[in-house]
């Protein structure tokens, strides 16, 4: 059987180096007090003998762990997962470490499972990518004692935020549907308990409204089959509908689907916008208009407003960053009917 081999600890640190432990614990937390050579004896010790100190013990001494949790659901969707990405990256440039904890944000268990397993190793602050009014309010109720940023929440008016402009993505998604010309424009909108849906079907509705047209809003989700289902459905010919704005790219693929099964052109007979860009939307026939959010720069913001915060160089602001209006090739004037 093979000996299984020891690591080195503090105190073999301490033999080598000549100090005593307690030397060695004040060199590994950046202690300003030491000696200068006494620090040189003490690291070229560690890297001689390989010692790594332990993050978890160095963060009841330090109570600074260089950890930020990122409490996710939904994660299988084309934004959270875009975001989680850059947070990552931006924590470690600056010198931070992330975890996640995914949680199902209609079930209060879930979530306070979550909190408390990324409490456990001691966080230093949270971001939460949880898009529904229940897990926000849970995240308020139980994470008092550090540095909360929310994204796209409108429970954030004395926290620190990162916001997507969903509200004028849509109106911008409209209007350019109105600006080629189409007047009965219908949207199809997101599940009504992400915050996401509400200011996309307002932007809709407003652009609507200021060009003196008439909005009509079909209650949906997310997901590919439920654009389908509508698409079956939809009246067009006695409506006269010309264009649908999909709140987001799934939705529109399930539509653009079952609208071409009915023997409907698209977008000869009708136009349709998405909101998302995700990365197979450019392949979709006909290659989908859709609305681009900047997911990657929205969790690099977020992580950077965390950070700041933690090194007492952020403002309680909020950053709003606006998609950008991808044109393909299904959306174009209105058939004369």
């Amino acid at each position: 059987m093979t000996e299984k081999v020891r690591k080195p600890n503090i105190y073999d640190v301490a033999k080598l180096a000549g100090v005593s432990h307690q030397t060695v614990s004040r060199v590994i937390n950046n202690a300003d007090y030491i000696k200068e050579d006494t620090r040189s004896k003490v690291q070229s010790a560690m890297q001689e003998l390989g010692y790594v100190p332990n993050a978890a013990a160095r963060a009841l001494v330090t109570a600074k762990s260089k950890i930020v949790g990122i409490l996710v659901s939904d994660i299988v969707y084309h934004g959270p997962a875009g975001m989680m990405h850059a947070m990552e990256k931006e924590a470690r440039r600056g010198g931070y470490f992330a975890i996640s904890a995914s949680v199902d944000p209609l079930d209060n268990d879930s979530i306070a499972q979550g909190i408390e397993h990324l409490r456990r190793v001691g966080i230093e602050g949270l971001v939460v990518i949880t898009p529904q009014s229940d897990s926000v309010q849970a995240v308020e109720r139980l994470v008092k004692d550090i540095p909360v940023v929310f994204i796209d929440s409108p429970h954030n008016s004395t926290e620190l935020s990162a916001e997507l402009g969903n509200y004028e993505g849509a109106k911008r998604a409209t209007e350019h549907l109105i600006s080629l010309g189409h007047k009965k424009i219908v949207h199809v909108a997101g599940p009504s308990e992400w915050f996401d849906s509400a200011p996309r079907v307002s932007g809709y509705s407003d652009a609507m409204k200021s060009a003196k047209l008439e909005p009509k809003v079909f209650a949906g989700d997310w997901s590919v089959p439920t654009g389908y289902e509508i698409g079956k459905n939809l009246e067009l010919d006695q409506s006269k509908v010309t264009a649908i704005f999909a709140a987001n790219d799934h939705l529109a693929l399930g539509l653009m689907r079952a609208l071409r099964q009915r023997g409907y052109d698209i977008p000869q007979r009708v136009s349709i916008i998405g909101f998302d860009d995700v990365p197979e939307a450019a392949f979709y026939e006909p290659p989908l208009t859709t609305m681009r959010p900047d997911f990657a720069e929205l969790g690099r913001v977020a992580m950077e407003k965390m950070l700041g915060h933690i090194t007492r160089e952020a403002t309680l602001s909020s950053d709003e960053l606006i998609p950008e209006l991808i044109v393909r090739e299904s959306t174009a004037l209105p058939a004369n009917l």
